[in-house]
Protein backbone atom coordinates (compact mmCIF):
# COMPACT_ATOMS: atom_id res chain seq x y z
CA UNK A 1 0.00 0.00 0.00
CA UNK A 2 1.68 3.43 -0.57
CA UNK A 3 0.93 5.79 1.91
CA UNK A 4 0.66 9.69 1.30
CA UNK A 5 2.40 11.27 4.30
CA UNK A 6 4.16 9.65 7.29
CA UNK A 7 1.07 10.39 9.28
CA UNK A 8 -1.22 8.34 7.26
CA UNK A 9 1.34 5.36 7.35
CA UNK A 10 1.64 5.31 11.15
CA UNK A 11 -1.88 5.64 11.37
CA UNK A 12 -2.26 2.83 9.36
CA UNK A 13 0.28 1.14 10.99
CA UNK A 14 -1.23 1.02 14.40
CA UNK A 15 -4.74 0.12 13.39
CA UNK A 16 -3.31 -2.90 11.71
CA UNK A 17 -1.33 -3.60 15.39
CA UNK A 18 -5.04 -3.11 17.11
CA UNK A 19 -2.67 0.22 18.81
CA UNK A 20 -4.23 3.77 19.47
CA UNK A 21 -3.12 6.52 17.25
CA UNK A 22 -1.75 8.94 20.10
CA UNK A 23 -2.80 12.81 19.69
CA UNK A 24 -2.09 15.97 21.67
CA UNK A 25 -4.38 18.74 22.72
CA UNK A 26 -3.53 21.53 23.93
CA UNK A 27 -5.71 24.32 25.53
CA UNK A 28 -9.36 23.33 27.25
CA UNK A 29 -11.48 25.98 27.09
CA UNK A 30 -14.95 25.42 25.79
CA UNK A 31 -14.02 24.59 22.27
CA UNK A 32 -11.14 22.57 22.92
CA UNK A 33 -12.15 20.37 25.15
CA UNK A 34 -14.80 19.77 23.26
CA UNK A 35 -12.68 19.01 20.50
CA UNK A 36 -10.40 16.73 22.24
CA UNK A 37 -13.46 14.61 24.06
CA UNK A 38 -14.38 13.92 19.84
CA UNK A 39 -10.59 12.59 19.37
CA UNK A 40 -11.51 10.16 22.87
CA UNK A 41 -14.93 8.99 21.51
CA UNK A 42 -13.01 8.06 18.31
CA UNK A 43 -10.23 5.86 19.91
CA UNK A 44 -7.75 8.44 19.87
CA UNK A 45 -4.92 8.19 23.06
CA UNK A 46 -5.50 11.96 23.98
CA UNK A 47 -2.59 13.68 26.24
CA UNK A 48 -3.96 17.03 27.06
CA UNK A 49 -2.67 20.22 28.78
CA UNK A 50 -3.96 23.07 30.02
CA UNK A 51 -2.86 26.06 31.69
CA UNK A 52 -5.92 25.65 34.02
CA UNK A 53 -5.22 21.95 35.59
CA UNK A 54 -8.85 21.50 36.37
CA UNK A 55 -9.55 22.14 32.92
CA UNK A 56 -8.30 18.44 32.03
CA UNK A 57 -10.22 16.94 34.63
CA UNK A 58 -13.34 16.13 33.16
CA UNK A 59 -11.57 14.67 29.87
CA UNK A 60 -9.17 12.83 32.23
CA UNK A 61 -12.25 11.50 33.55
CA UNK A 62 -12.90 9.84 30.09
CA UNK A 63 -9.58 8.48 29.62
CA UNK A 64 -7.82 11.31 28.29
CA UNK A 65 -3.83 10.98 29.53
CA UNK A 66 -2.87 14.58 31.43
CA UNK A 67 -0.05 16.14 30.86
CA UNK A 68 1.94 17.36 33.45
CA UNK A 69 3.35 20.57 30.81
CA UNK A 70 3.37 21.15 27.46
CA UNK A 71 6.42 19.13 26.19
CA UNK A 72 4.10 16.12 27.14
CA UNK A 73 1.49 16.79 24.63
CA UNK A 74 4.28 17.49 22.23
CA UNK A 75 6.03 14.68 22.51
CA UNK A 76 2.98 12.63 21.27
CA UNK A 77 4.19 13.55 17.87
CA UNK A 78 0.45 15.22 16.56
CA UNK A 79 -0.41 17.68 18.61
CA UNK A 80 -3.69 19.87 17.54
CA UNK A 81 -3.77 23.26 19.64
CA UNK A 82 -7.12 25.73 21.07
CA UNK A 83 -5.41 28.29 21.77
CA UNK A 84 -6.83 31.92 22.58
CA UNK A 85 -4.89 33.81 20.39
CA UNK A 86 -1.30 33.88 18.45
CA UNK A 87 0.56 34.90 21.62
CA UNK A 88 -0.98 32.33 23.24
CA UNK A 89 0.71 29.91 20.84
CA UNK A 90 4.05 31.56 20.86
CA UNK A 91 4.58 31.24 24.11
CA UNK A 92 3.37 27.25 24.33
CA UNK A 93 5.38 26.34 21.28
CA UNK A 94 8.79 27.91 21.85
CA UNK A 95 11.89 27.44 19.82
CA UNK A 96 12.91 25.08 22.85
CA UNK A 97 9.84 23.14 22.83
CA UNK A 98 10.08 22.32 18.80
CA UNK A 99 13.46 21.56 19.08
CA UNK A 100 12.76 18.83 21.42
CA UNK A 101 10.06 17.54 19.77
CA UNK A 102 9.38 13.99 17.94
CA UNK A 103 11.18 14.00 13.96
CA UNK A 104 7.70 13.55 12.21
CA UNK A 105 6.31 16.07 15.05
CA UNK A 106 3.21 18.30 13.44
CA UNK A 107 1.15 20.77 14.97
CA UNK A 108 -2.36 21.52 14.26
CA UNK A 109 -3.86 24.84 15.00
CA UNK A 110 -6.90 25.47 15.32
CA UNK A 111 -6.87 28.96 16.77
CA UNK A 112 -8.08 32.20 15.13
CA UNK A 113 -5.18 33.89 14.17
CA UNK A 114 -4.13 36.55 11.50
CA UNK A 115 -2.70 35.15 8.03
CA UNK A 116 0.57 36.90 9.38
CA UNK A 117 0.82 34.61 12.06
CA UNK A 118 -0.12 31.46 10.34
CA UNK A 119 3.10 32.45 8.30
CA UNK A 120 5.23 32.68 10.98
CA UNK A 121 4.33 29.39 12.91
CA UNK A 122 4.83 27.43 9.47
CA UNK A 123 7.92 28.90 9.28
CA UNK A 124 9.51 28.17 13.18
CA UNK A 125 7.72 25.06 12.55
CA UNK A 126 10.27 24.06 10.04
CA UNK A 127 6.67 23.19 7.70
CA UNK A 128 5.20 20.74 9.97
CA UNK A 129 2.35 22.97 10.59
CA UNK A 130 -1.06 22.87 9.59
CA UNK A 131 -3.51 25.75 10.17
CA UNK A 132 -7.34 24.36 11.00
CA UNK A 133 -9.37 27.30 12.37
CA UNK A 134 -12.93 25.72 12.82
CA UNK A 135 -16.60 26.92 12.14
CA UNK A 136 -18.97 26.24 15.18
CA UNK A 137 -19.71 26.70 18.42
CA UNK A 138 -19.16 23.73 21.41
CA UNK A 139 -22.57 22.13 20.73
CA UNK A 140 -21.94 21.97 17.53
CA UNK A 141 -18.82 19.73 18.24
CA UNK A 142 -20.57 17.90 20.27
CA UNK A 143 -23.06 16.71 17.49
CA UNK A 144 -20.45 16.24 15.19
CA UNK A 145 -21.61 19.40 12.94
CA UNK A 146 -18.29 21.35 13.20
CA UNK A 147 -16.58 22.17 10.18
CA UNK A 148 -12.71 22.74 10.06
CA UNK A 149 -10.84 24.25 7.23
CA UNK A 150 -7.53 23.69 6.16
CA UNK A 151 -4.27 24.96 4.53
CA UNK A 152 -0.65 23.78 4.59
CA UNK A 153 1.57 21.25 2.64
CA UNK A 154 -0.58 18.37 1.16
CA UNK A 155 0.38 15.54 2.28
CA UNK A 156 0.42 16.78 5.74
CA UNK A 157 -3.14 17.69 5.19
CA UNK A 158 -3.59 14.26 4.09
CA UNK A 159 -2.15 12.55 6.79
CA UNK A 160 -3.99 14.55 9.42
CA UNK A 161 -7.28 13.70 7.43
CA UNK A 162 -8.84 10.85 9.93
CA UNK A 163 -8.01 13.45 12.69
CA UNK A 164 -10.03 16.37 11.48
CA UNK A 165 -12.80 13.98 10.50
CA UNK A 166 -12.99 12.96 13.54
CA UNK A 167 -13.58 16.09 15.34
CA UNK A 168 -16.07 17.39 12.18
CA UNK A 169 -18.79 16.77 9.49
CA UNK A 170 -16.56 18.30 6.78
CA UNK A 171 -12.38 19.77 6.17
CA UNK A 172 -12.75 22.14 3.72
CA UNK A 173 -9.15 22.58 1.98
CA UNK A 174 -7.62 25.72 0.43
CA UNK A 175 -4.21 24.66 -0.60
CA UNK A 176 -0.99 24.89 0.51
CA UNK A 177 -0.68 28.02 1.68
CA UNK A 178 -0.44 28.06 5.54
CA UNK A 179 -2.34 31.48 5.83
CA UNK A 180 -5.11 30.72 3.54
CA UNK A 181 -7.22 28.75 6.26
CA UNK A 182 -6.97 31.94 8.79
CA UNK A 183 -7.48 34.63 6.03
CA UNK A 184 -11.09 32.42 5.35
CA UNK A 185 -12.18 31.78 8.47
CA UNK A 186 -11.36 35.67 9.67
CA UNK A 187 -13.98 36.74 6.36
CA UNK A 188 -16.49 33.94 7.91
CA UNK A 189 -15.85 35.81 11.68
CA UNK A 190 -16.63 39.19 9.99
CA UNK A 191 -20.01 38.18 8.11
CA UNK A 192 -20.88 36.78 11.85
CA UNK A 193 -19.63 39.83 13.54
CA UNK A 194 -22.30 41.97 11.11
CA UNK A 195 -25.06 39.69 11.77
CA UNK A 196 -24.82 40.04 15.20
CA UNK A 197 -25.23 43.78 14.53
CA UNK A 198 -27.85 43.86 12.48
CA UNK A 199 -29.46 41.81 14.75
CA UNK A 200 -29.20 43.86 17.66
CA UNK A 201 -30.31 46.67 15.08
CA UNK A 202 -33.31 45.22 14.02
CA UNK A 203 -33.88 43.86 17.48
CA UNK A 204 -34.28 47.07 19.09
CA UNK A 205 -36.23 48.73 16.35
CA UNK A 206 -38.99 45.88 17.02
CA UNK A 207 -39.06 46.13 20.61
CA UNK A 208 -39.48 49.81 20.61
CA UNK A 209 -42.22 49.17 18.25
CA UNK A 210 -43.71 47.03 20.99
CA UNK A 211 -43.10 43.73 19.36
CA UNK A 212 -42.39 40.39 20.08
CA UNK A 213 -38.61 39.97 19.09
CA UNK A 214 -38.88 36.10 19.47
CA UNK A 215 -41.83 35.93 16.99
CA UNK A 216 -39.07 37.46 14.64
CA UNK A 217 -36.58 35.80 14.89
CA UNK A 218 -38.98 32.47 14.17
CA UNK A 219 -39.93 34.18 11.63
CA UNK A 220 -36.93 35.02 9.91
CA UNK A 221 -35.46 31.56 10.30
CA UNK A 222 -38.35 29.99 8.58
CA UNK A 223 -38.24 31.79 5.91
CA UNK A 224 -35.16 34.58 4.17
CA UNK A 225 -32.32 33.44 7.03
CA UNK A 226 -32.12 30.08 8.89
CA UNK A 227 -29.76 28.75 10.15
CA UNK A 228 -27.12 28.82 12.91
CA UNK A 229 -26.20 32.60 13.04
CA UNK A 230 -29.64 34.05 12.93
CA UNK A 231 -31.58 31.45 14.71
CA UNK A 232 -28.97 30.83 18.12
CA UNK A 233 -27.44 34.31 18.24
CA UNK A 234 -31.24 35.69 17.43
CA UNK A 235 -32.54 33.91 20.19
CA UNK A 236 -29.90 35.10 22.03
CA UNK A 237 -30.45 38.84 21.58
CA UNK A 238 -34.31 38.21 21.78
CA UNK A 239 -33.98 36.59 25.56
CA UNK A 240 -30.89 38.86 26.39
CA UNK A 241 -28.97 35.31 27.34
CA UNK A 242 -25.28 35.47 27.12
CA UNK A 243 -24.29 33.08 29.19
CA UNK A 244 -22.56 30.43 28.63
CA UNK A 245 -20.57 32.03 26.07
CA UNK A 246 -20.08 29.92 22.97
CA UNK A 247 -17.33 32.75 22.25
CA UNK A 248 -16.67 35.87 23.92
CA UNK A 249 -17.12 39.43 23.45
CA UNK A 250 -13.77 39.85 24.29
CA UNK A 251 -12.43 37.24 21.44
CA UNK A 252 -15.22 39.01 19.09
CA UNK A 253 -13.10 42.26 19.75
CA UNK A 254 -9.48 40.47 18.63
CA UNK A 255 -10.86 38.56 15.48
CA UNK A 256 -12.66 42.72 14.38
CA UNK A 257 -8.74 44.01 14.95
CA UNK A 258 -7.29 40.65 13.37
CA UNK A 259 -9.98 41.78 10.29
CA UNK A 260 -9.03 45.33 10.27
CA UNK A 261 -5.12 44.13 10.38
CA UNK A 262 -5.54 42.48 7.79
CA UNK A 263 -7.56 44.78 5.35
CA UNK A 264 -4.96 47.34 6.44
CA UNK A 265 -2.10 45.03 4.68
CA UNK A 266 -3.86 44.14 1.44
CA UNK A 267 -4.80 48.12 1.26
CA UNK A 268 -8.65 47.25 1.71
CA UNK A 269 -10.70 49.73 2.91
CA UNK A 270 -13.76 48.23 4.85
CA UNK A 271 -16.53 51.09 5.77
CA UNK A 272 -18.12 49.53 8.60
CA UNK A 273 -14.85 47.97 10.45
CA UNK A 274 -14.29 50.79 12.41
CA UNK A 275 -17.76 50.82 13.37
CA UNK A 276 -17.79 47.42 14.59
CA UNK A 277 -14.69 48.00 15.90
CA UNK A 278 -15.95 50.49 17.85
CA UNK A 279 -19.19 48.52 19.25
CA UNK A 280 -17.40 45.35 20.16
CA UNK A 281 -15.06 47.81 22.17
CA UNK A 282 -17.94 49.01 23.98
CA UNK A 283 -19.73 45.85 24.33
CA UNK A 284 -16.22 44.51 26.08
CA UNK A 285 -15.86 47.76 28.62
CA UNK A 286 -19.48 48.45 28.96
CA UNK A 287 -21.60 45.13 29.04
CA UNK A 288 -19.54 42.41 29.72
CA UNK A 289 -15.43 41.33 27.99
CA UNK A 290 -16.81 37.27 29.15
CA UNK A 291 -19.99 37.29 27.87
CA UNK A 292 -21.26 35.65 24.36
CA UNK A 293 -20.29 37.84 21.42
CA UNK A 294 -24.00 38.25 20.77
CA UNK A 295 -23.85 40.54 23.62
CA UNK A 296 -22.76 42.94 21.40
CA UNK A 297 -26.80 43.86 21.01
CA UNK A 298 -27.09 45.45 23.98
CA UNK A 299 -24.77 48.41 22.88
CA UNK A 300 -27.61 49.05 20.34
CA UNK A 301 -30.67 48.09 22.75
CA UNK A 302 -29.05 50.41 25.68
CA UNK A 303 -28.07 53.44 23.24
CA UNK A 304 -24.24 52.92 24.75
CA UNK A 305 -21.71 55.73 22.93
CA UNK A 306 -18.37 54.78 23.75
CA UNK A 307 -16.59 55.59 27.08
CA UNK A 308 -20.21 55.65 28.93
CA UNK A 309 -20.19 53.78 32.29
CA UNK A 310 -21.56 50.17 32.77
CA UNK A 311 -24.84 50.60 32.39
CA UNK A 312 -25.77 46.79 34.15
Amino acid sequence: MRCIGSLLCISGWLEAMGAKQRVGFIGLGNMGSAMAGRLLDAGYEVTVWSRTSSSADELVDRGAIRAAGPEEAIATGTVCSMLSNEDAVRQVFTAERLAAAPAEFVHVNHATISPEAATEFHASHDGRYLAAPVLGRPPAVVAGKLVILASGDPALAAGLTPILEAMGRRVWEFGPEPQAANAVKLSVNYLIIHALQALGESVTLLEKSGLDAGRFVEMINDSLFPGAVYGGYGQAIATSSYTPPGFTARLGLKDVNLVLGLAEQLGVRLPTGAVLRDVFETAVDQVGSELDWASVAEVTRRQLPPGTPNAG
